[in-house]
């Protein structure tokens, strides 16, 4: 290459790199002033703030941290010790949202002080008037909650939330939900003996909306028309359950459809079910009386839990009035 074109293309360069730089600052500018407005805005309404604001990630993207944030509303009120917004410089339509590992959350009366590795949120939208949303997820390693002053609220070893649209302007979106080695409150363990930790949650699913889910949701959430759930499992102490099937809304938004519901031992399931409280012993020994003699002999149970005409039905067993999915 000649001289002269060497020195005209390490200018072009140059002057690229300059206003590449010139670019980024300008943006690092307004999102340090934005951000700042917005904190002072949430300081003058008396519902947060946050402390020391920083623009970084020259020049491949753009990060917001503010410094000890805080939310809150009425009875709810959440703190932090940082939290990061970020995004591409070449699409600051990609978001990212991590969080320190230090959280208190006081609902009510209560106060709990969280503690997590790797918490972080993501949000994709697609470019356009609307922002619809492409992809959202939610992930953590592990995590644990205790209330202020002693005792065990909730901990995991690792939970993971997906939702991604399916189609281009389509209002169906899939669903996935995983959460590890759970725990729940001692207070919840008794009286019936909830085993203290669920080995798995599992959820893959897709649903249809009436509307897809963009800028304008939280002024109009669309309804939720149509559920499918391709699999889902509980595994929880000895119980063990599965389902997949398919629900949609009826003219009154009623649940319609049915659920095939499948466990290798349905009595432990049952069990479960007492001690969360999801049926009361007399009930539950009405349900086991009636699905006793469709298990086979090893205790392994397939039933169909179906919605229709406005009632919810287990096998035989009418449960009561189906729910609402609207």
């Amino acid at each position: 290459m000649e001289r002269g074109a060497m020195r005209r293309l390490l200018g072009a360069l140059v002057a690229v790199a300059v206003l590449a730089g010139l670019g980024w600052g300008a943006g690092a500018i307004a999102l340090r002033q934005g951000a700042g407005a917005a904190v002072q805005l949430l300081a003058d309404q008396g519902r947060g703030g946050a402390g020391a604001v920083t623009v970084a990630g020259f020049p491949a993207e753009f990060a917001v941290t503010l410094n000890r944030p805080r939310l809150h509303q009425g009875l709810v009120a959440w703190q932090g010790d940082w939290v990061r917004l970020s995004a591409p410089a070449y699409a600051p339509w990609r978001l990212r949202l991590d969080l320190g590992a230090a959280q208190s959350l006081r609902l009510g009366f209560i106060n709990y002080l969280l503690r997590g590795d790797d918490m972080r949120a993501a949000l994709a939208l697609r470019p356009g008037p609307a922002l619809g949303l492409q992809t959202a997820s939610l992930a953590a390693g592990a995590m644990a909650a205790v209330i202020d002053g002693g005792g065990d609220a909730f901990s995991a070893e690792g939970m993971n939330f997906t939702l991604a649209a399916t189609g281009e302007g389509a209002a169906e979106y899939a669903v996935s939900t995983l959460l590890t080695g759970f725990t729940l409150p001692t207070l919840l363990q008794a009286p019936y003996g909830l085993e203290p930790r669920a080995e798995l949650l599992e959820v893959a699913a897709r649903v249809q909306l009436a509307a897809p889910l963009d800028r304008h949701t939280s002024a109009n959430p669309p309804r939720l028309l149509a559920l499918q759930l391709a699999s889902a499992r509980l595994l929880w102490g000895a119980a063990d359950l599965r389902a997949e099937g398919e629900l949609r809304a009826d003219a009154l938004g009623r649940a319609e459809g049915q659920m095939t519901l499948t466990s290798p031992n349905w009595r432990e399931v049952v069990a479960l079910a007492l001690a969360l409280r999801l049926v009361q012993p007399p009930y539950a020994a009405l349900i086991t009386d009636q699905i006793a003699p469709l298990a086979s002999a090893d205790g392994a149970l397939s039933l169909v839990l179906a919605f229709r005409e406005g009632q919810a039905w287990l096998g035989p067993v009418l449960l009561g009035s189906a729910p609402y999915l609207q």
